[in-house]
C-alpha cells in the first residue's frame, strides 16, 4: 500500500472537489481519498511536498508511431530557409535504412517552396527519404524512394518529388510499413517516454493506412504491457471485417473525409478566400461513407473520421444521423478535428450523440490576425473555427488531442490553448479545459470506470504539478514534477 499525501488533489469528480491524500493498493487501485491525512501503519508514505495533483492527462488523438519515429529523426519546425533544411538532413541518421523529416512548412521559409527531388538526391542519393509537410497532407521524396515505392500509376515524367492527396498517403505508408518490428517498438517506446514526461497516462493512437492495411496493430496490441503508459488503439482503416477480426471496439481515426486547410484540400461549402477557384475536396462519396458507417454501427464499432471543413463535417454528420435514426446506440461516434461549424451543425451533433475530438493548439498556431485561417477562410468564417465553448455548452462530448506529430504531445499546452481561443466567446474555463483531457477523454473510450478522475476504485493515474492549473497565469509553462501510473511514480 502507498499513501500519497501533502498535496492538493483535484479529483475532477466535480468542480471544487479536492483531497489532501490518496491511498493506493499494490495493484495500483485507489483505495480511498482523504480531506485530512490519515494515520495508517504499514504503508509506504510518499510526500508530494505541497504540489497540485490532477488525474493523468489523456490525449484522444495522436499518431504516436509517427510521432515517436519522427522524434528520432529530422525536425524542421524552426527552419527559416532551405539551406538550414539541407544542413539538418545531412546530419540525420537513418532509421531502418530510411530518412524521415517532419514539421516542414513552406510558408515559413524564405523561399516559400518545398525542396525538390534533385536537391534531396544530392544529400541522400542512395537512401530513401521522405520530408513531410507540417499538416501531413503533402510531402517530398527523393529519387531512391520514388523507385522503390510500388505506385498504382506511373509518376509523371517531370516529377519533382512533391506528392499530395492519395499518393502522399501511398508514400508515407510505404515508409512506415517497411520498418523492422524492433524499429516500430522503438518508436512507440519513444512516444510513451514523451507522453509520460508531459503528464499523460493514456494516449489514443491511430494505426493503419486509412484504407484496409492494419499495419502493425497486432504487434502493438500484443506488446501493450511493455509500455509505461496505456495506448488506446484505433485500427485506422475502413474495412470493418478486419477491425472486428482484430478484436477492436472502434475503427477509423484519420480516415479522411477531406484534407487540410494549409493544402487547400479541406472541404468547405464556400470557396477559399485566397484561392476562390476551389472549395477543397470531399475525398469519398456519400454512398461510401454511409455503407461503411452503417456496417460499423451495426457491429457496435465506434467510428472516428477526420473532418476539417464544414462540407466534410456535414457529409459525415449526415451518416451518423442516419444510423442513429435507424438503430439508436450510445457509441459516441467521433468527428475528428471539427474545425469549421455552424450553430445548426452543432445542434445536430448534440442530437445525434456525436463526439467532437478537437485540437485546441490548432487555434494557437493558425488563428489570429493574418493567420492561416484568416488568410484561407477570411475573417467571418474564422470566427466559426474551433468552437470549443459552443460545443461544451450543448452537452456534446468534447475531448482534447494534439494530433501529434502535427502539434506537440503536451496536454498543458492544449489546456492553455483551450482557455485562450482567439474568439473569446469560444474559450473554455480552466476547469472545463482540464475536463476534456481527463474525465471526458475517459468517457470517450468507455473507460470512465477505470480512470479519468481521482476516486476510490479507479486506477491511481495522476500528474503532480508545481503550480495549480486553476490559478496559473501561464498554464503551458507549468512544471510537471512527477507522474503516477497505476501507483508507480515517475519523476521528471
Amino acid at each position: 500500500m502507498k499513501l500519497f499525501y501533502n498535496a492538493k488533489f483535484h479529483t475532477m469528480k466535480s468542480e471544487g472537489d479536492t483531497a489532501t491524500s490518496v491511498l493506493v493498493d499494490d495493484k495500483g487501485i485507489i483505495k480511498d481519498t482523504y480531506l485530512k491525512t490519515p494515520i495508517i501503519e504499514n504503508v509506504e508514505k510518499i510526500d508530494l511536498k505541497g504540489k497540485f495533483v490532477y488525474p493523468g492527462f489523456i490525449d484522444t488523438h495522436t499518431h504516436s508511431f509517427e510521432g515517436g519515429l519522427y522524434s528520432l529523426s529530422a525536425n524542421l519546425e524552426n527552419v527559416t530557409n532551405l539551406s538550414e533544411v539541407f544542413e539538418i538532413l545531412a546530419q540525420t541518421k537513418p532509421v531502418s535504412g530510411k530518412i524521415f523529416a517532419f514539421h516542414f512548412d513552406e510558408n515559413s521559409i524564405e523561399e516559400k517552396r518545398f525542396p525538390t527531388k534533385d536537391e534531396l538526391d544530392k544529400i541522400f542519393p542512395d537512401i530513401p527519404l521522405i520530408l513531410r509537410r507540417v499538416d501531413g497532407h503533402s510531402c517530398v521524396i527523393n529519387s531512391k524512394a520514388a523507385k522503390l515505392i510500388d505506385w498504382e500509376e506511373p509518376l509523371p515524367a517531370d516529377f519533382n518529388g512533391y506528392l499530395f492527396k492519395r499518393v502522399n498517403g501511398k508514400a508515407s505508408n510505404w515508409f512506415h510499413r517497411n520498418l523492422t518490428d524492433d524499429a516500430i517498438i522503438q518508436a512507440y517506446q519513444q512516444a510513451a517516454k514523451i507522453a509520460l514526461q508531459n503528464g499523460h497516462t493514456a494516449v489514443h493512437t491511430m494505426i493503419g493506412d486509412a484504407y484496409s492495411d492494419i499495419k502493425h496493430f497486432d504487434l502493438i496490441k500484443e506488446n501493450l504491457h511493455i509500455f509505461p503508459i496505456e495506448f488506446i488503439l484505433y485500427p485506422q482503416i475502413t474495412n470493418v471485417d478486419i477491425a472486428l477480426k482484430a478484436g477492436s471496439r472502434r475503427i477509423g481515426g484519420c480516415t479522411l473525409a477531406d484534407g487540410s486547410i494549409g493544402s487547400h484540400t479541406a472541404a468547405f461549402f464556400e470557396p477559399y478566400a485566397d484561392k476562390p477557384e476551389t472549395s477543397g475536396i470531399l475525398y469519398r462519396s456519400d454512398e461510401f461513407w454511409q455503407n461503411y458507417i452503417r456496417k460499423a454501427h451495426k457491429h457496435n464499432l465506434q467510428v472516428a473520421v477526420h473532418c476539417i471543413g464544414d462540407a466534410a463535417i456535414s457529409q459525415i454528420l449526415n451518416c451518423y444521423e442516419t444510423v442513429q435514426l435507424e438503430n439508436p446506440k450510445d457509441l459516441k461516434h467521433m468527428i475528428i478535428h471539427n474545425e469549421l461549424t455552424s450553430d445548426e451543425m452543432l445542434d445536430r451533433m448534440a442530437k445525434a450523440n456525436v463526439s467532437a475530438v478537437m485540437q485546441p493548439m490548432f487555434d494557437r498556431l493558425w488563428a489570429g490576425k493574418n493567420g492561416l485561417y484568416e488568410t484561407r477562410l477570411g475573417t467571418k468564417r474564422t470566427s466559426r473555427t474551433n468552437r470549443l465553448a459552443s460545443i461544451y455548452k450543448r452537452g456534446i462530448l468534447l475531448t482534447g488531442g494534439s494530433d501529434w506529430y502535427i502539434t506537440d504531445l503536451n496536454a498543458l499546452k492544449g489546456i492553455d490553448a483551450a482557455t485562450r481561443i482567439h474568439n473569446e466567446k469560444e474559450q473554455l474555463t480552466p476547469y472545463q479545459a482540464i475536463e476534456i483531457y481527463t474525465k471526458n477523454a475517459a468517457i470517450l473510450s468507455g473507460d470512465e470506470e477505470r480512470f479519468g478522475t481521482i476516486e476510490k476504485g479507479k486506477l491511481a493515474n495522476f500528474v503532480c504539478l508545481d503550480e495549480d492549473i486553476l490559478k496559473s497565469r501561464s498554464i503551458k509553462d507549468i512544471k510537471i514534477n512527477s507522474v503516477v501510473v497505476e501507483g508507480k511514480r515517475y519523476l521528471n
